[in-house]
């Protein structure tokens, strides 16, 4: 039986010996199943689609700094998952055809 069976299953009075790298493991598992949910939640609510920072920076041919400056100016605010930072598609799309209008 894994460690995310015990937990589901509610088995109490158990002892259980890990090391390091299975905790830590184990932690990162979690934690990206949260950030999916969240991200899934967020996106069904407000029936938005998101853009990793990743994906933006090469859509724009930037860099993290340039996105950093432009949340800080307010010209593209990001949207935070837990530690994910995404943006949404149809700020970007409007970001692009503002950039792409200037002579």
């Amino acid at each position: 039986m894994d460690l995310q069976s015990i937990i589901e299953n509610g088995c109490a009075n158990v002892t259980i010996q890990i090391t390091a790298k299975d905790l830590k493991d184990f932690a990162n598992h979690l934690f990206e199943t949260a950030v999916r949910r969240a991200r899934a939640e967020q996106a069904s609510a407000d029936g938005e689609d998101y853009l990793s920072k990743a994906e933006v920076m090469e859509l724009f041919g930037v860099c993290d700094t340039t996105l950093w400056l432009w949340a800080k100016n307010n010209y593209l605010k990001p949207v935070k998952a837990g530690r994910k930072v995404l943006y949404r598609k149809g700020d970007v799309e409007r970001f692009l055809s503002a950039k792409e209008d200037r002579p």
